[in-house]
């Protein structure tokens, strides 16, 4: 069975720690997180990728400040001020891209033809 494509998307997480205590943003912080309209634009699109793609696509949704990643943050250059999309290891995309651009980047490595093009 083949390997399947991997998507990591890095973008930072609202919060932060303290000592070793995570604290979650609130209601009121988010109005004034920087990337909060990212995130609900990034997930919209990680759920219209898991409608088309479904297990033939891995999806990671990274926050570029956790060390396991420390690496992959050098290699592509991530930062905390856009999000950054990684497939197969490759930077395809900064920012947001549109949904007909991500879909050709992820049909070009899973092989999915240009079916079903309304999703």
């Amino acid at each position: 069975m083949p390997e399947k494509a991997r998507l990591k998307v890095f973008i930072e997480q609202p919060g932060f720690s303290v000592g070793c205590v995570d604290l979650d943003y609130g209601e009121e912080e988010m109005k004034s997180f920087p990337i909060a309209e990212d995130r609900i634009n990034i997930g919209s699109l990680l759920v219209r990728l898991r409608e088309r793609y479904g297990d033939e696509l891995r999806a990671d949704l990274i926050d570029p400040r956790n060390i396991a990643y420390l690496l992959d943050v050098l290699r592509y250059r991530v930062n905390n001020t856009e999000a950054v999309w990684v497939l197969d290891g490759e930077v395809v995309f900064r920012g947001i891209p549109e949904w007909d651009a991500l879909m050709q980047k992820v049909d070009q490595v899973t092989g999915k033809g240009s079916e079903n093009r309304e999703y």
